[in-house]
C-alpha cells in the first residue's frame, strides 16, 4: 500500500506522522524499541524462548490484587528473611536475636564467620536475580545485601535445625511459631542457594539438598527418612509445596478451562465405602486414590492459626512462578475445598489421621477457613493432570451400583439418626436384645413341641 514499507529485519516502517511540530517516528524511545523487535527477529524464535527460560527471579512480590483482600496473610509478624521486609520498626527486636543465634551456630559448627562470607561472596549477583522486584538501594549496596543474606541464612539454616531436633531452649513457643509461619511468606524467602552453601561449609562435601529437605520435613512433621526425589527446590516455601503435593508419575499441566467435576464431601465418600487415609508414610504417592481397594491417600495437614497464611501465600506462588508442578497446590487445596463442607467432614478427616486441630478452634472454624481460601485467592484453573486422574477414580468407584447402594442406605440411616453417635450403640444394643429374645423363646418353646421320650 501507498506509504507502507518493509526493513530487512522484518518490522514494518511507519511513515513519519506529524503532531504540532512532533515527529513521533524518530523519537529515542520509539528507535529503541524497534531496533530491540528487529534484534529479537534477527535471532530467532529459539533465542528468544532461550531468554525467557533463563528468568532466574522466584522470589516475587505478591500482587497488589491479592494483598487487598488479606494484606495481613502475606507480611511477616515476628522475622524478616531477605530484603524485601527487612528493617521494618515491628520486626526488629528478631533483629537482635538473629546475632545470637548467629554467635550459637558460629560456636556448634566450629567454623569462622569468614567462611561462610567467602563462600556466598562469589555468587551474589546471582542471588540478587533471585529476587524479582529488588530495590535499587540492593543493587548498590552489594556488602550490605551480602550481610543480609550471611546473617538470615545462619538464622534460618540454624532454627531448622534446632526445631526439627526440639532443641529450642532459646526461643519461646510463641516465637518459634511465628518464626514458622513466616518462613512460608512468599516475599519472605531466601534462595535455596544461600542454605546449600551455608550447609556445605558448616558439613562438608558437595552441594545437596537431602540434608536441608530432612529438616524442613522435620520441622513440618512431616515423614521423613528416605529422600523424596523431588529435584531441585527453589527455596523452603517451594520445599514445603512440593512436600505436599510431590508425584513423579505424573507431569503437571492444567485441564481444559470450563471442564468442571461434581464432587462429594469426605462424609459422602466414606458412606459409600470410601477409605481416607493419610500419606505422610508414603514416598513417592501424596495424593492418590486406589481404585481396587477404594483408599484415598491425601497429605497430613496440621490445621492451625498459620495456616491460612501458608496457603495463600502457597496459592500465589502457583500462580506466579512458571516452572514444575504449576498449580498442582492450588488445585490440591480446592480439592479439600470440596471434601470439607461441613463440621462432619472435619471430624471424619481427624479420625482418618489427615487432618490435625491445632489450636484454631472448634471444627466450624476449619470449616470456614478453607471457605475463605477460595475468595482471598483467585482458583483460576483447579484441576490439574494429577487432580483429574484422582477425581476420575473417585467417581467411577463411587458410581458402581453396590457403592451408590451402600451410600444411599447409609446416608438414609444418618439422616434418620441425625447424625447422633449414639444411634449405633442404641441400634446394636436393639438387635442384642431381639437376639436374646428369640433364644429365650426357643428354649421356652422347643421342649414343648420336642418333648423327651
Amino acid at each position: 500500500m501507498p506509504g507502507d514499507s518493509t526493513t530487512a529485519g522484518g518490522v514494518d516502517e511507519v511513515e513519519p506522522v506529524q503532531q504540532g511540530r512532533t515527529n513521533w517516528a524518530y523519537e529515542e524511545w520509539v528507535v529503541e524499541i524497534r531496533n530491540e523487535l528487529d534484534q529479537l527477529l534477527h535471532d530467532g524464535p529459539t533465542a528468544l524462548q532461550e531468554r525467557f527460560s533463563k528468568k532466574r527471579s522466584v522470589i516475587y512480590k505478591v500482587p497488589a490484587l491479592l494483598k487487598n483482600l488479606n494484606n495481613k496473610a502475606y507480611e511477616p509478624q515476628m522475622v524478616s528473611f531477605g530484603p524485601y521486609h527487612y528493617g521494618k520498626e515491628h520486626l526488629m527486636p528478631m533483629e537482635k536475636r538473629k546475632h545470637t543465634m548467629l554467635l550459637d551456630f558460629l560456636q556448634e559448627s566450629g567454623k569462622p564467620l569468614e567462611s561462610y562470607v567467602n563462600a556466598l561472596a562469589p555468587a551474589v549477583q546471582d542471588l540478587k536475580d533471585f529476587y524479582d522486584a529488588l530495590e535499587p538501594r540492593w543493587h548498590g549496596d552489594t556488602s550490605g545485601f551480602l550481610k543480609l543474606m550471611v546473617l538470615d541464612g545462619c538464622f534460618m539454616l540454624h532454627f531448622l535445625d534446632r526445631e526439627s531436633r526440639d532443641k529450642l531452649d532459646f526461643l519461646g513457643d510463641l516465637e518459634t511459631a511465628g518464626i514458622k509461619r513466616d518462613m512460608l511468606l512468599l516475599e519472605n524467602q531466601l534462595p535455596m542457594l544461600v542454605l546449600l552453601k551455608i550447609d556445605q561449609v558448616q558439613n562438608g562435601g558437595e552441594l545437596s539438598e537431602e540434608s536441608i529437605e530432612d529438616l524442613v520435613l522435620g520441622s513440618w512433621g512431616f515423614w521423613s527418612g528416605t529422600p523424596l526425589g523431588m529435584g531441585k527446590c527453589l527455596h523452603v516455601l517451594d520445599m514445603y509445596r512440593k512436600t505436599l503435593i510431590w508425584d513423579e508419575r505424573y507431569d503437571s499441566h492444567t485441564a481444559s478451562s470450563g471442564q468442571a467435576f461434581q464432587f462429594w464431601s469426605a462424609i459422602e465418600l466414606t458412606e459409600a465405602g470410601i477409605r481416607l487415609e493419610p500419606s505422610f508414610e508414603i514416598m513417592q504417592e501424596r495424593i492418590s486414590f486406589n481404585t481396587d481397594d477404594g483408599v484415598l491417600r491425601l497429605p497430613f495437614l496440621v490445621a492451625d492459626h498459620a495456616m491460612e497464611s501458608t496457603f495463600l501465600n502457597l496459592i500465589a506462588f502457583d500462580g506466579l512462578h512458571v516452572g514444575d508442578l504449576r498449580g498442582e497446590v492450588t488445585s490440591f487445596i480446592y480439592f479439600m475445598r470440596q471434601l470439607i463442607k461441613s463440621p462432619r467432614d472435619v471430624s471424619v478427616l481427624i479420625s482418618s489421621g489427615i487432618l490435625k486441630n491445632n489450636g484454631i478452634g472448634s471444627d466450624e472454624a476449619i470449616v470456614q477457613l478453607f471457605d475463605s481460601l477460595s475468595k482471598q485467592a483467585p482458583i483460576l484453573n483447579p484441576y490439574t493432570s494429577k487432580m483429574i486422574h484422582v477425581y476420575d477414580g473417585i467417581w467411577n468407584y463411587r458410581c458402581k451400583r453396590k457403592n451408590r447402594l451402600r451410600a444411599y442406605v447409609v446416608h438414609a440411616y444418618h439422616e434418620s439418626t441425625n447424625w447422633s453417635p449414639w444411634a449405633y450403640w442404641s441400634i446394636l444394643a436393639a438387635i442384642l436384645l431381639f437376639i436374646l429374645s428369640f433364644l429365650q423363646t426357643w428354649y421356652t418353646l422347643y421342649p414343648y413341641y420336642h418333648p423327651r421320650k
